[in-house]
């Protein structure tokens, strides 16, 4: 009957579910850590990068209120002559509307890597939401990490719940 029992909560389905949602934690401070990474090359392109005129080509603005990011699209005239393509670069839905009605915008664009492109006006919210996002991803993960470790350690000190007999 012991041997049956320990087979029993071995195969447990909230022992499994427990151990599975470490995966959790590990995805939120991931997440927050790109966010961070994010935030900083956001901040340094602007801090450091060229300035140049882009000329918005598209902007598009949603409507709808479960579309939270709008969308524009950027051809970047650089000092030395190049012109880059940005398409489909992300805005918040509240910051986009400042662009509406603009035919161009001044970018800070770092030349070792052309792919970071900020829009000046827009930089100094973008990294900090893009901050700010981080630091709550990574404070979710701080307590999620919490919670998950407190129901392991009750389930390896006490067992699962479900296994248990009532008391009468």
């Amino acid at each position: 009957m012991i041997k049956q029992t320990i087979v029993l909560r071995k195969l447990s389905l909230s022992l499994w579910i427990a151990r599975v949602l470490w995966l959790a934690p590990v995805l939120l401070f991931a997440l927050g850590l790109y966010l961070g990474w994010s935030a900083y090359r956001m901040h340094r392109t602007w801090q450091e990068g060229i300035s140049a005129v882009a000329e918005i080509t598209e902007l598009e603005i949603s409507q709808r209120v479960d579309v939270t990011y709008d969308y524009v699209n950027l051809r970047i005239r650089l000092p030395d002559g190049r012109v880059l393509e940005r398409n489909r670069l992300s805005l918040p839905h509240t910051l986009a509307p400042l662009l509406r009605g603009r035919d161009s915008v001044e970018v800070r664009i770092r030349p070792e890597n052309p792919e970071d492109v900020v829009i000046v006006e827009l930089a100094r919210a973008q990294w900090r939401m893009a901050l700010i996002q981080a630091v709550m991803s990574l404070l979710g993960g701080v307590l999620f990490a919490v919670g998950v470790a407190w129901w392991n350690r009750l389930l390896r000190r006490q067992g699962d719940p479900a296994w248990r007999t009532p008391e009468t």
